[in-house]
């Protein structure tokens, strides 16, 4: 089965438009920022084959999460995913979103919101619980599915868990997402135009021992840019489709 990433229940995350807008405001400050980054992984091993576990990254505009099988979580991070509202027994998938707190989690952003998302502040996660595997949409259209060994997908739950900010061990929920299910919590870190959410997947990808370097990535096109490429026309190959 499969489900639209955006599209949980019968709500519809607004952040594309978000992501658009601040994408248009700070590519001017990030400037050539990807002349740092390392160029698309062609030659790099990447897992595969029997015995891996999907692991999907998401990009629309300028934003990038992170997905995982439910069933492949593990960890302090499987606790909070049975507890998530969200959760029931037919989730398949949970996407990670982690970014700038106040914009990220506006219901209608301003302009107020938009300037304040590129100075740097406190940063959010937010759950996302699907009911089948994400796929490609209009607001989101690149999705890759990347295979990871079971060894890495516990490392990066282990990684996801220290995104959150605790106290006394459990995560803090600070309120609805813009879905059905999808809940914000605290989380460490700050975000900042050197640390953007598309650092943060970077570096899950890394935690995942995936051939990803976060050194220089703010752009969701510099994570995009190091991952295997997707066939011409769309079709799926081992590692991703769209």
């Amino acid at each position: 089965m499969q489900a639209r990433v955006r599209q949980c229940g019968a709500g519809a995350v607004r952040m594309p438009r978000r992501t658009i807008l601040l994408g248009a405001i700070a590519a001017p400050l990030v400037g050539c920022a990807g002349r740092r980054t390392a160029a698309r992984a062609g030659a790099v091993a990447w897992p595969g084959g029997a015995g891996t576990l999907p692991l999907y990254v998401i990009a629309g505009g300028w934003h990038t999460e992170l997905g995982l099988p439910a069933a492949a979580i593990s960890g302090p991070l499987a606790a909070l995913a049975r507890a998530h509202p969200g959760a029931h027994p037919g989730a398949e998938t949970l996407v990670f979103g982690w970014g700038q707190r106040d914009y990220y989690m506006a219901a209608h952003p301003g302009l107020g919101d938009l300037l304040g998302a590129v100075a740097p502040g406190p940063a959010v996660v937010l759950v996302i619980p699907l009911p089948g595997r994400p796929i490609a949409a209009p607001d989101h259209p690149t999705v890759h599915r990347l295979a990871v060994t079971p060894t890495g997908a516990a490392a990066l739950c282990a990684w996801l868990w220290e995104s959150f900010a605790t106290i006394d061990g459990r995560p803090r929920p600070l309120g609805p997402g813009p879905c059905g299910g999808c809940i914000f919590y605290a989380a460490t870190g700050t975000y900042d135009l050197a640390h953007t959410c598309n650092t943060w997947t970077a570096q899950g990808l890394r935690a995942a021992g995936l051939p990803v370097s976060p050194a220089g990535v703010i752009t969701a096109g510099q994570v995009l840019g190091q991952l295997p490429p997707v066939p011409a026309g769309g079709a799926a190959n081992a590692y991703g489709s769209r």
